[in-house]
């Protein structure tokens, strides 16, 4: 085999191969004594059939099976020789396979580029956490006495920030009669956001068993396309009017929230809670301005494969949490929405393997231990079987990339140091 490898890209390679005409007779050969032992024929005795007929009937399918054998085997050898990692599906080009002559093809490949991310170890960034006052607290412990609410009949007309129940009556769209639009089963609030104004400001005022007819116009880009943009007419009925009553913060309160002590120990817990969620925002944008730094600084090409697969993911994330009857993307139109987002995301991947390989940087068995053991803890699951599960599915592979990730992230903005092995 000859092979000559050419580099018009940075990330592309053109692979040139010549396979000599006697190692194409002789995988001939001897695919068809294989088939000779096995191939059944009416009228012949297994392995008894002659060569030429053999030849006759399968002699091209055979070559043909020979020719993309011996393409995938010294591509295979070719990338081994050279030092090729493909990333991308080898494409082959100009072939030529005539009998009686050595086969030639070029076969072309996309692969990550050298790089050599240069002054990573010294940036000067910092985390720097929002401080953390008494009405970010106070807003937390409004949002935990929230979840704890209560609801109760109002006793009055409805009014903004009510939970109403209703029953439709009847229902117009467009000047036809619907039956096959129904209120949610469960108290709806008044007034809450992406609630459509005109509906809601017609039930203010009224109260339980009273019967309105209502008009409105569905907003043109209202989630359900089928009545967006549409003329809508509704008689309802009020089933009931209830009003959120928050909790008091009392010793009750404060053993539902964690067999606090009193409001102050709950009080700083929160701030605790808070000022560890605003070190995570802070290093994340410190993560953020490490890696734009680097990325500006160190300039590298990405081969179009990565960059498509990055795309790809987005576009299978976007239909997982697709809304059902809105309209859906096309991949087109994700592809160029998130492309630069997708560019990004690969330098950056790159930049981390790059950085963790140069200072040795990887998980312990104790940090993947320790991470583990969160999650058993987290999912009430014994530790010593998840672990044995995450072993088999595989997931532990991809918590040693968070840690190695984590760890690398964290050297970039100062707060970790590599040992240093000999």
């Amino acid at each position: 085999m000859k092979a000559t490898v050419s580099e018009p890209e940075s990330w592309k390679r053109i692979i040139d191969i010549e396979v000599p005409e006697q190692e194409i007779n002789s995988a001939f050969e001897k695919k068809l004594n294989d088939l000779k032992r096995n191939l059944k024929l009416p009228g012949f005795r297994a392995g008894k059939i002659p060569p030429a007929l053999i030849k006759q009937r399968f002699g091209s399918s055979i070559r043909a099976e020979v020719i993309e054998e011996l393409i995938q085997k010294y591509f295979k050898d070719a990338c081994e020789q050279n030092n090729i990692n493909p990333v991308s599906l080898p494409q082959v080009k100009n072939l030529k396979a005539d009998e009686g002559e050595a086969l030639t093809f070029s076969i072309e490949t996309e692969v990550d580029p050298e790089i050599d991310i240069k002054d990573y170890n010294k940036l000067k960034i910092k985390t720097q956490p929002e401080e953390i006052t008494e009405s970010h607290i106070e807003e937390s412990l409004k949002n935990l006495r929230e979840r704890f609410a209560e609801f109760k009949d109002a006793g009055r007309p409805a009014q903004k920030g009510d939970y109403v129940k209703l029953e439709y009556l009847k229902v117009i769209i467009d000047g036809q009669e619907r039956n096959d639009i129904s209120f949610p089963k469960y108290p709806v609030e008044l007034g809450a956001q992406n609630r459509i104004e005109d509906f809601d400001e017609g039930i203010f005022g009224h109260s339980v068993d009273e019967t309105i007819d209502l008009k409105i116009k569905f907003p043109d880009d209202y989630a359900d396309t089928q009545v967006a943009g549409k003329d809508g007419e509704f008689q309802i009925k009020i089933l009931s009017v209830q009003q959120k009553v928050l909790p008091e913060i009392n010793e009750e309160f404060l053993q539902k929230m964690g067999n606090f002590k009193s409001e102050s120990d709950l009080r700083e817990h929160i701030k605790q809670s808070l000022e560890q969620e605003a070190l995570n925002r802070a290093k994340e944008e410190a993560y953020n301005q490490a890696i734009d730094t680097l990325i500006e600084n160190n300039p590298f090409d990405v081969p179009p494969t990565r960059i498509e697969q990055a795309i790809d993911f987005y576009y299978n994330q976007t239909m997982q949490y697709q809304i059902p009857n809105a309209p859906a993307p096309s991949r087109d139109e994700i592809a160029e929405k998130f492309r630069d987002v997708a560019l990004r995301a690969v330098k950056r991947q790159r930049i981390i393997d790059f950085i963790a390989d140069k200072e040795k940087i990887k998980p312990t068995p104790e940090e993947v231990d320790n991470e583990i053991r969160r999650l058993a803890e987290m999912y009430n699951h014994p530790f010593e079987q998840l672990k044995q599960q995450f072993r088999k599915n595989g997931t532990t592979l991809r918590i040693r990339e968070d840690i190695m990730e984590r760890k690398t992230l964290d050297y970039l903005i100062g707060e970790y140091t590599p040992e240093k092995k000999d």
